[in-house]
């Protein structure tokens, strides 16, 4: 865990200039309070244990969601959002998506986590498996928070979170963090429907 720590440490320090940009403070008020539950599912060999501390980093991460209004909680029951590790058999039968993405409801309750891409991560997002992880838990919690995807603002610029960056980041550069171009990504349709990465 020490390593994983560290990682975190230089990724943070990265996207500080990035976060301070474009945030600023919230009252407590203005804090949204989501209540998760975190599964892996019966087919999936991975410790439950492992999987739910780590969405419980990845979702406190400071250049996460959490800098922008939101706090997440884990729970064991009553959750706002049901968060699974599942097969990609699964995610072909319940998302209707390719195997190889993840899925989540846009503005809804339900995401699923590919947990090939979980243990493999992508070389397409030029990601270590950590950062991979960081950013697919930030961009699946993305759409049910209700922000739709998004592409490269411009050559060089970090890629956004709500970015597919499972399938590639063009010529934006590698990033964990919520962007400004994230931001202004909010949808306001009114039916839930799946989001791949």
């Amino acid at each position: 865990m020490g390593s994983l720590f560290t990682m975190r440490a230089l990724r943070h320090l990265l996207c500080l200039s990035v976060s301070l940009y474009f945030s600023f403070p919230r009252s407590k008020s203005m804090t949204r309070v989501v209540r998760y539950t975190a599964h892996v599912d019966p087919d999936v060999r991975y410790s439950q244990e492992e999987f739910s501390n780590l969405l419980q980093i990845y979702l406190a991460d400071p250049d996460g969601w959490e800098a922008h209004g939101y706090r997440f909680v884990h729970v064991t029951a009553n959750p706002d959002v049901e968060i699974r590790l599942v097969s990609p058999a699964n995610i072909t039968k319940v998302c209707g998506l390719p195997s190889n993405l993840s899925c989540a409801e846009l503005g809804g309750k339900h995401l699923y986590l590919n947990a090939k891409r979980w243990f493999h991560g992508s070389p397409q997002s030029k990601q270590s498996l950590d950062g991979y992880r960081q950013y697919v838990v930030s961009h699946e919690m993305g759409h049910i928070l209700g922000y739709d995807h998004v592409k490269c603002p411009a050559p060089g610029e970090p890629a956004p979170i709500m970015m597919q960056q499972t399938l590639g980041i063009g010529q934006c550069s590698p990033n964990t963090c919520i962007t400004k171009t994230d931001l202004k990504a909010k949808w306001v349709a009114g039916s839930s429907e799946h989001r791949s990465i």
